[in-house]
């Protein structure tokens, strides 16, 4: 579980880190067009990056904290035994999507590195895209997990009746 915790904490430090950096530069883009009017031009995408890694380490957290979005009203009617067997499917489902978009997430990083474009100032555009299949890939896991928790209350219910 300490590996856990010190996951749960590195994602949650770059998280902060990345909005503060976020909120630095743009504040010092627009002081510095307003006061000296000087613009850096590699903010700009930067900034578009960061977002695109904020929002995605926010999904893996809400993910992992199961705050993601979800429609279940008829989930709610349903007897718990039954609740829990449909989560663990759905929990299932989504891993699978997830899957999926990590591994076309890799094959779109693999092309990028091939092409060699870079996103702001030297770094390449596959550095800074490698959000996709980290994220991707960890939402499959934490899906995963979550289907085996789910299915493992079903069965603790069923035992317990």
């Amino acid at each position: 579980m300490n590996f856990l915790r010190a996951l749960h904490w590195l994602e949650e430090a770059i998280l902060v880190l990345l909005v503060a950096s976020l909120l630095v530069l743009t504040c010092g883009q627009i002081l510095l067009r307003n006061l000296f009017s000087i613009t850096l031009l590699w903010a700009e995408p930067l900034v578009r990056h960061l977002v695109l890694w904020i929002g995605f380490l926010g999904a893996l957290i809400a993910t992992r904290l199961d705050k993601h979005i979800r429609i279940d009203a008829l989930l709610r009617l349903l007897p718990s035994p039954i609740q829990h067997i449909c989560l663990a499917l759905t929990r299932l489902f989504a891993a699978a999507i997830a899957s999926l978009l990590a591994w076309t997430a890799i094959r779109f990083i693999a092309d990028e590195m091939e092409f060699g474009t870079t996103a702001f100032l030297a770094v390449p555009s596959w550095i800074a895209q490698l959000v996709f299949p980290i994220c991707f890939g960890l939402m499959a896991l934490r899906f995963l997990y979550q289907a085996f928790e789910f299915a493992r209350q079903t069965k603790r219910a069923e035992d317990s009746a």
